[in-house]
Parts: C-alpha cells; sequence; structure tokens
C-alpha cells in the first residue's frame, strides 16, 4: 500500500461524543411535537447528512411538518446543549499532536454543515491546525458516497490513494473505501457492533491508533 501523505478524519462521533448530544436534541425537538424518539431510528441516522436524517425521522414520526422547521428546533437545542461543552473522544488531542510532529496535514470530511463543523473545531481549539473542512452540505451525495472523501483530498491536494481515513460509521467507512483511501475504523459505543470487516483495520480507541501510527503512515495497516 502506498505512504500515507495526509490524514482525513471523520468528525462526529470519532473526533468528539457528540453523538449523544445530537439524540438529545433530536429528542427535545420532537417532543415540542409529543413524539417519543425512538433508539431504533437514531441508529438509521448515524452517519446521514442532516437533510436525509430528518427525512428519515420525519417519515418514522409521521409528523407532517416541513424539513425546515424541524431541523431548526433540532440546531436551536442543540446548541444550547454544545454551550455546556463538547466531550473529545479519547486520544484525539494526542494523536493530532502525533501528527503535527511528523508533518502530517489533517482535514474533517462530515456529513454536518460546513458552519457547524467549524464551530465545533473552534470551540475544541483545533480550528487552526485543521487543514481543510470538508462538509455533506458541499456535495451532490452524502456518505456512503465517496464525495465528501474525495472533496476533503482535492482541498488538500493529496491523491485520495495517498490518505488515511478515520471513520467510527459503517456508512462513512463505505464512503472512505469508496473515494479508494486507506481506511481505519474506530467504533464508539453506537457502532462498536457494526460489522467493518471491509476497512483495512479496526481499533478500540484513538489512542491505539495512535500507538500504532508511524505503521499506518508507512502503508501498513496490519
Amino acid at each position: 500500500m502506498k505512504r500515507v501523505q495526509a490524514v482525513i478524519f471523520d468528525m462526529d462521533g470519532l473526533m468528539v461524543d457528540t453523538e449523544p448530544l445530537a439524540r438529545l436534541s433530536w429528542e427535545k425537538a420532537l417532543a415540542d411535537y409529543d413524539y417519543k424518539y425512538d433508539e431504533a431510528i437514531f441508529e438509521q441516522v448515524v452517519g446521514l447528512r442532516r437533510e436525509d436524517s430528518a427525512r428519515v425521522i420525519l417519515k418514522a414520526a409521521g409528523l407532517n411538518i416541513s424539513l425546515a422547521e424541524i431541523l431548526w428546533r433540532k440546531e436551536s437545542y442543540l446548541v444550547e446543549i454544545m454551550d455546556q461543552g463538547i466531550p473529545l473522544m479519547p486520544g484525539l488531542k494526542q494523536l493530532v499532536k502525533e501528527l503535527a510532529s511528523r508533518n502530517i496535514p489533517w482535514a474533517v470530511a462530515t456529513s454536518s454543515p460546513l458552519a457547524y463543523a467549524k464551530d465545533v473545531l473552534e470551540r475544541i481549539g483545533l480550528i487552526e491546525v485543521c487543514r481543510a473542512i470538508a462538509s455533506g452540505e458541499e456535495v451532490d451525495h452524502g456518505k456512503p458516497e465517496p464525495d465528501v472523501y474525495l472533496l476533503a483530498a482535492e482541498r488538500l491536494a493529496i491523491a485520495p490513494g495517498k490518505c488515511l481515513a478515520l471513520e467510527d460509521s459503517a456508512l462513512g467507512a463505505h464512503a472512505a473505501v469508496a473515494a479508494g483511501m486507506q481506511t481505519a475504523a474506530v467504533p464508539n459505543g453506537h457502532t462498536v457492533g457494526v460489522d467493518f470487516s471491509f476497512v483495512d483495520c479496526v481499533f478500540d480507541s484513538l489512542s491505539d491508533l495512535t500507538n500504532a501510527l508511524d505503521r499506518l503512515l508507512a502503508g501498513d495497516p496490519n
């Protein structure tokens, strides 16, 4: 395999533990319409773009309201929740530090909107060291299609085959693989039971991945 020249992170659930925050914001938004949020629905939308998530949720809930209305409510609650702090996934800061020490640029490829991604990175103090951001709203097709990963690689000016993608969801991992990237999965509490047999390697945490960093950068996933 080719030597890695850049790393591309998914964001929610991989860099930051925002999946529970997103779930809570959906619970609050749907409660305004007297609907109890179903955990099974949440599992279906992990990794999807916000509009695609809203469509799935509105259909499951049988609510006859617009995407704009439900997304406004959900995102208003999310901002309030994020103001209380955003938990980092274990090992994130050390991994970013190790990439910097090796002069390896990194980017973010997220299904989330660009403004939200910038806000999160600023809140956790990484906006200045993130080389590029590609968001789901900027591409024609969301994950599991490769568009957002290809856009991130383009903005880094590095060939996709020389990028290492880090993902926590099956949808995102399929997108990275379809983009032709070396792909490592780091499941979180919501995706730990997912079949990631199609990726190059799987780690229990970003800390474990950091311990294998030199091997991964050399293009050796084993």
